[in-house]
């Protein structure tokens, strides 16, 4: 099985899908703009269209399959894209500090007493 992708190149990767897509849809919008009547550049801005298009929605496909990618790597628990800022640090060393109390007194019998 291949490796799990990093943040940066999760970040990466998105970074390049939205580009792709930007860049088809302009390539697109360019070449409908043209206002030439002749038939061969008819014939060639209808080439440019359907290549452009192609682009396009196999650019969507691959943003498609890198989310479904991300969710299969989120469900089972591999996928830390987020990491710890201060609060979380402090929040889970707050929680570490209450389970040890918790176990102190359970271990000690005061609980119970």
């Amino acid at each position: 099985m291949e490796s799990q992708p990093t943040a940066k190149a999760l970040h990466n990767r998105i970074n390049s899908n939205i580009s792709q897509l930007l860049q088809r849809f302009e390539n697109i919008m360019a070449t409908a703009t043209v206002e030439n009547t002749s038939h061969t550049s008819t014939a060639v801005e209808t080439y440019q269209l359907d290549v452009e298009s192609t682009a396009l929605v196999r650019a969507a496909e691959d943003i498609l399959s890198l989310t479904r990618a991300m969710k299969e790597t989120w469900l089972f628990g591999k996928l830390d894209t987020l990491g710890e800022d201060e609060r979380d640090v402090k929040r889970r060393e707050e929680l570490e500090g209450d389970a040890e109390a918790v176990q102190k007194v359970i271990e000690e019998g005061g609980l119970l007493k």
